[in-house]
């Protein structure tokens, strides 16, 4: 039988900037009590890392070097079947960048939704938002990028099924090489974007919650819409917490 979830965080790098320091600690003390795996580079030595932040009771699972050079690469890593078959002992991986804050436990709570797919959505100033870009700019890139206004969602904090992400990573192999060979400027070639939007079109079974729910499981966009949309409660975590627009935010919910 399968264990329920393990924690996953990406580290390409062990020197880590305050704010990253704050999202590992907030992790290991409320999250703690679940498996946690590294995923690091090959050639990553590991040891001080250890030692510093006293992560004897964790694993680190390897990768080629090439996967945590560039965005680029990190989309390939997180869209290849290897990459969840890994973890085939667990049903769910909890992907969690250290520009991720998590705020209670309720990971258990969130497994048990049996979702294929949960990030935090992409919100929007307002519903009609997407409508006044088209109407303002007539901006093909911000008509593209409207797409994804309203979706689930943002992968820096996202619970993935491992068996379906694998089975679907390995019979669209083909079209995901075509994807991201084509235009690297494309953020329809972002790993999250595949998840959110073209999984679940080519995979009517592929489990996606609405938005208005997945906002209880995690904020990005938008911090102060997105909280009143979720009747002033703070969500299961969120995600890039230190980013210019929203650091003044999110200054009054952490603390480091």
């Amino acid at each position: 039988m399968k264990s329920p979830v393990i924690i996953t965080i990406p580290l390409y790098q062990t020197k880590l900037r305050d704010f990253e320091i704050a999202s590992l600690k907030q992790c290991l003390d409320v999250l703690g009590d679940f498996p946690i795996s590294f995923v690091v580079p090959k050639n990553l030595d590991v040891t001080s890392f250890i030692e510093t932040y006293k992560l004897e009771n964790c694993t680190f699972e390897t990768f080629e070097d090439t996967f945590f050079t560039s965005v680029l690469g990190y989309n390939r890593l997180m869209l290849s079947e290897r990459f969840y078959t890994r973890f085939s002992a667990y049903k769910y991986l909890l992907i969690y960048q250290l520009d991720a804050y998590v705020f209670k436990n309720e990971l258990l709570d969130w497994c048990n939704k049996d979702y294929d797919y949960i990030g935090a959505p992409w919100i929007a100033s307002q519903p009609n938002f997407i409508k006044k870009i088209e109407k303002l700019f007539h901006s093909k890139k911000k008509k593209e990028r409207s797409k994804i206004f309203f979706k689930v969602g943002n992968g820096g904090l996202s619970l993935r099924n491992v068996e379906k992400h694998a089975k679907v990573a390995f019979e669209m192999k083909s079209e995901i090489a075509q994807m991201l060979s084509s235009n690297k400027d494309d953020f329809t070639v972002m790993e999250d974007v595949f998840w959110s939007i073209k999984a679940p079109k080519e995979y009517p079974d592929f489990n996606i919650p609405f938005y208005k729910e997945a906002l209880g499981f995690a904020i990005d966009r938008k911090p102060e819409l997105a909280l009143k949309l979720n009747n002033n409660q703070l969500p299961f975590g969120c995600h890039g917490f230190e980013k210019t627009k929203v650091k003044d935010f999110w200054k009054t919910k952490i603390k480091y």
